[in-house]
């Protein structure tokens, strides 16, 4: 194990991760690392008795990462991402798919955060959400020779508090590159930590979800993703021979009133309506309304 680079990944992900966390929950979550060691099956079986819920992902060159959490942890995360006030006590399979979304989130998150540390593009080959992983030995074999495991803590105002594990493999190790992973120019200091784990105030939260107010300078590790917007007037389901049937000067009644307003949808899902306009001869959307967080969950589905 090199242990500076080590501790560049684990840093790393995890505030790339965190910073995901932050924005679905609407809350600022602290993180902690505890030391990191190298591991095996055995190891690996012990943590998975504490952490079941497994966020784990193949890196496109070889290694993977891993996030393991408690089954509590798992079941408030879902509860706060969908507005409810109580943790269930047992997942069923609509809240495995709100957190398979969040778990795409996170660890896509933790890698794009370690794409902008490298200065090269770490992707994801897969991503998969395993719970109840059973045996150390299948998640060993999945990440790669030399794991290496760190224990870590994160909590946020004003009552949770989670501890996991965080796994990756050698291979990432050797992707880390040596400016960064050895000497003093490639430590963060204690300011600049200080700043990272503090998150936002609640003012800011309340500036940010309302789409006011100064954005975190991390934001720009995903500000670079294209997306495709569309802007909906409605739907309609034909079968197919009344599509074949369709030429010049059929009309479609797509279920959509006058007064209604647009749908505007981001990658095929729901985040907003909205009245037209026209601008310079041109059609456009004028936003009226953002769809709440519980729905924008429920769309992913």
């Amino acid at each position: 194990m090199n242990s500076e680079a080590a501790n560049v990944i684990v840093q790393g992900f995890l505030k790339g991760g965190f910073d995901v966390f932050d924005a679905l929950l609407s809350r600022s979550y602290a993180y902690e690392a505890e030391n990191s060691e190298e591991t095996d099956a055995a190891g690996i079986s012990g943590a998975l008795e504490a952490a079941p819920v497994v966020m784990k992902a193949k890196i496109l060159g070889g290694g993977g990462a891993a996030m393991l959490i408690s089954m509590a942890d798992a079941a408030r995360i879902v509860a706060l991402t969908m507005g409810e006030e109580a943790a269930k006590d047992a997942l069923d399979d609509s809240d495995l798919g709100t957190l398979k979304e969040i778990v795409d989130g996170v660890l896509g998150g933790g890698v794009a955060n370690l794409s902008e540390q490298f200065g090269e593009d770490v992707e994801t080959e897969v991503i998969e959400l395993q719970v109840d992983a059973g045996d150390g030995g299948d998640l060993a074999a999945y990440l790669g020779e030399g794991v290496v495991m760190t224990p870590f803590t994160y909590r946020a105002d004003p009552d949770f508090d989670g501890k996991g594990f965080f796994l990756h493999s050698a291979a990432l190790e050797a992707r880390v590159p040596p400016t960064i992973a050895g000497g003093e120019e490639a430590l963060v200091s204690d300011d600049e930590m200080k700043d990272i784990l503090s998150g936002f105030s609640p003012d800011e939260e309340v500036d940010r979800m309302g789409g006011r107010g100064p954005m975190p300078d991390n934001i720009n590790v995903i500000l670079g993703i294209e997306l495709t917007a569309t802007a909906r007037l409605g739907k309609v389901e034909m079968p197919i021979q009344e599509i074949l049937n369709l030429g010049p000067g059929a009309i479609i009644e797509v279920g959509h009133l006058v007064d209604e307003p647009v749908e505007l949808l981001i990658n095929d899902h729901l985040v907003a309506r909205g009245d037209v306009v026209v601008v310079d001869e041109k059609f456009g959307l004028r936003i009226t309304e953002i769809i709440s967080q519980k729905e924008r969950i429920e769309n992913l589905r």
